[in-house]
This record gives C-alpha cells, sequence and structure tokens, in this order.
C-alpha cells in the first residue's frame, strides 16, 4: 500500500475491543426514518431518553432539561453529547431559560471531559440541519475531547482512527467523573 497525502485521512473507524463488529452488525437502526421524514416518535433520542430497549444507550446522566451520552459512533473516546430532553429541531427553539441552562451544563461537560479524559483541549458543537451534517432531527450539541499528536500510524497510514476505550468503560469513567465533581 502507497501513501496518498490527497487522499481523506480516515476511510474507516474501528474501536479495538468491538466498534468494528458493533458498526458492521446487520439491522441496526434499521427502520430510521431519513433526515426529512423524521419527527418524535421515530426520532433516536427520544428513544434514548425514553429508554426504549431496542435502541442502545450510554447515559452519563440526565438534568429535567437535559441527557447526556455518549455517541455511539464516537469520533475518540469520550465524545459525548447533550440534548435537550424536549423534542427541540434547532437552538433557535429554546427558550432564553433553556439557553442559559444549556450553556452552564455546557460548561460543566468541558470540565468533566477534561478531568475525566486528562486533556485540556476539547471541540464543541453542533451540526443543525440536513445540509450542514445534521443526522437527526433533535437538537444534540457533540463534545469531543481532543489530544496532542492525535494522528499516529495507524491513522495516517491505514487512514483508521483506533478508540482506546468502548463506549462502556468511558461510560464507567464518566459516570464516576461526574458524580465526584457534581458533589466537591
Amino acid at each position: 500500500m502507497t501513501f496518498d497525502p490527497d487522499a481523506p485521512p480516515f476511510q474507516d473507524a474501528f474501536l479495538i475491543e468491538h466498534k468494528k463488529d458493533y458498526i458492521k452488525k446487520e439491522g441496526k437502526f434499521k427502520d430510521r426514518a431519513s433526515y426529512s421524514e423524521q419527527g418524535s416518535s421515530d426520532c433516536t433520542i427520544c428513544l434514548i431518553i425514553s429508554e426504549d430497549k431496542d435502541v442502545p444507550r450510554y447515559e452519563i446522566y440526565r438534568t429535567p432539561e437535559f441527557i447526556v451520552f455518549l455517541n455511539l459512533f464516537p469520533y475518540t473516546s469520550g465524545h459525548i453529547l447533550i440534548s435537550p430532553i424536549q423534542h427541540l429541531v434547532g437552538f433557535e427553539e429554546f427558550t432564553d431559560q433553556l439557553s442559559e441552562k444549556f450553556a452552564k451544563e455546557s460548561k460543566f461537560l468541558i470540565k468533566l471531559l477534561k478531568t475525566a479524559m486528562k486533556t485540556d483541549s476539547v471541540n464543541f458543537g453542533w451540526n443543525q440541519g440536513q445540509f450542514a451534517g445534521g443526522s437527526i432531527k433533535h437538537f444534540h450539541a457533540h463534545l469531543v475531547p481532543r489530544y496532542p499528536r492525535e494522528l499516529n500510524f495507524i491513522e495516517l497510514i491505514g487512514r483508521s482512527r483506533p478508540m482506546i476505550l468502548s463506549l462502556e468503560k468511558t461510560q464507567e469513567l464518566l459516570i464516576t467523573t461526574f458524580k465526584e465533581l457534581r458533589h466537591s
């Protein structure tokens, strides 16, 4: 295999422990509606909130307004999402009060990730709308811990991203750190 500097850096992503098997699993989210057809009854986030047994969920915690959970297809270990409990499609639908609570919760989540994942860098943002890269028609923001020298041999040559922690171990670490930070 020759290295092509113009090729996209990642063709695939896999978790050393089990992510590859999960991604390749037949029938996962088989009946999921396309973005334009999604409503609250078939919304993946609403199903996670309602604890639907057919949808995997790696909840870290929830408040009366928000749920925080792991991304099922993380960019890196510790990639979490924050979403309102109420089915809202866009940030502009937030009340001023909900926006304030979202900012406060997001600030806490950055601290949580920095502490639990032992980093000082976090990407934070959201893709709102189908053409902006949104895949679920329920507002959610991504928080992704980042590290120095993230690109390694597998990423550059194999164009794949190894995950160092499983979703279960990441969930356990973040829940433990959440409890420590909330009670300190």
